[in-house]
């Protein structure tokens, strides 16, 4: 077969697969039942409130107990098609997948030149489980994860610097109200540029251009905050309180626990009530409580290192080694009333879907450590000598290392893995080829 055929098959390989994916996101979000609860409640009910021209608020209160990305750009969706119901919402979750699908298969082309890893990659992203599946919560993963795609797109491809990396700090702003821990995202471009070019001032400078234009896109919603709560509050306000319930004398797991099940003592307690008692008894709409209970988390952490470290792993774990039973409970909990009075035939099938998306998850996870700890040599190297490093490590490494750090400090639940799962994805078809080739050249 000539080369020009094999493109050809190629490109209908990948438009086969693109159109399917489609198609089974819109068939998920018409067919699979689930209700939104939690977070996933949160974000609906003040998408709707921005909606019907209420602003940014909960229960009649101003909030920013959330980044206010998702909310905001769900709510102004809403008002685009006229209607916030939930169907809308996931509408909104599936085009952003859809436009997520080319964004990951260019990274991909730029991380690996064979045709092979990046034709098997994309067809795992196209269709994995939990890719479709969260198409039907309203949440953040969707949305995060297409910025987050956007954003490692634009470091990947090379144009005019003056352009890319000013969008680079818009798409990082807008990825920092969404998920405000990417207020520290500059620190990986930094580190990026430098081990892939070894220029200092080069460095500096982009760097600098990125936090400007990061900077502009978040200080409006900054200034929001102190005229709404007459406090500093970058983006929101319960990074004190995830702080404190995932990191206390009381949490085995290192997941999340509820704030009253904490006990405390008086004095603390009596800050905590009162907090409390002047914001409908919500955390989420106490902005002073962050105030109280960072200081409370520090000090545990100072005196209890080793501690700390325990639950660090075991937040480790449960994010990344807890399999996929975050898609039954969230992207299709209401299955469960179907399941009582199914078929035989109905659940066993569904129990193996649900199977499937366990181990793949357990499978991704354990290639995309094992590649970042594959890395960690040349990483030292790359940063204490003249090495340069290629994209192929810098990007899946230094990305997986900034989320492994931030869930290890503050909290890891199965969802928090979504956005790292299509870097893991080809970090698994890299580690098979790599593999495939050594067992070739020892034959």
């Amino acid at each position: 077969m000539s080369d020009k055929n094999k493109l050809n098959l190629q490109w209908i390989y990948l438009t086969a697969i693109t159109v399917f994916a489609i198609a089974i996101r819109f068939w998920f979000i018409n067919h699979i039942p689930t209700v939104q609860v939690f977070d996933f409640k949160t974000y609906h009910e003040i998408a709707s409130n921005i909606y019907n021209h209420q602003g940014h608020s909960l229960w009649g209160q101003p909030v920013a107990w959330q980044g206010m990305g998702y909310s905001t750009a769900l709510g102004l969706f809403y008002m685009l098609l006229g209607n916030d119901s939930i169907h809308i919402a996931k509408l909104f979750n599936c085009i952003l997948s859809i436009f997520s699908l080319p964004l990951m298969f260019l990274i991909f082309r730029k991380l690996s030149s064979n045709k092979v890893v990046v034709c098997g990659a994309y067809t795992l992203v196209a269709l994995l489980p939990n890719f479709i599946a969260y198409n039907n919560v309203v949440g953040t993963e969707v949305f995060f994860t297409f910025l987050f795609a956007l954003i490692i797109f634009l470091q990947l491809y090379s144009f005019n610097n003056w352009v890319r990396y000013p969008l680079l700090g818009i798409a990082i702003g807008l990825s920092a109200l969404t998920k405000p821990f990417f207020l520290a995202y500059p620190l990986v471009v930094g580190l990026y540029i430098w081990l892939k070019n070894k220029d200092g001032r080069e460095t500096l400078a982009l760097v600098l251009t990125v936090i400007i234009l990061m900077t502009m896109v978040v200080s409006p919603w900054t200034l929001r905050n102190f005229h709404k709560y007459g406090s500093f509050i970058p983006i929101s306000y319960n990074s004190g309180y995830v702080l404190y319930v995932n990191n206390n004398a009381y949490n085995v797991t290192g997941a999340w626990m509820p704030l009253e099940k904490i006990p405390a003592s008086p004095q603390l307690q009596k800050q905590i009530e009162a907090e409390l008692a002047e914001n409908q008894g919500s955390e989420k709409l106490a902005p002073h409580l962050d105030k109280v209970l960072k200081p409370a988390a520090k000090q545990w952490i100072k005196d209890n290192p080793g501690g700390f470290a325990r639950l660090g792993l075991l937040r480790i774990k449960q994010t990344f080694f807890s399999g996929a039973w975050d898609v039954k409970s969230w992207t299709m909990n209401e299955m469960a009333k179907t399941e009582q009075v199914s078929p035989m035939r109905f659940q066993r099938n569904l129990n193996a879907f649900y199977a499937v998306a366990d181990i793949l998850v357990y499978i991704l996870s354990s290639a995309g450590i094992l590649y970042l700890l594959l890395n960690i040599k040349p990483l030292l190297l790359g940063l204490f000598t003249r090495r340069r490093l290629s994209d192929a490590i810098l990007i899946p490494s230094l990305n997986m290392a900034f989320f492994l750090a931030i869930y290890f400090v503050f909290e890891g639940q199965a969802r928090y893995n979504y956005p790292l799962l299509f870097l893991f994805i080809i970090c698994m078809f890299i580690i098979g080829q790599k593999t495939s080739e050594g067992l070739q050249r020892s034959d």
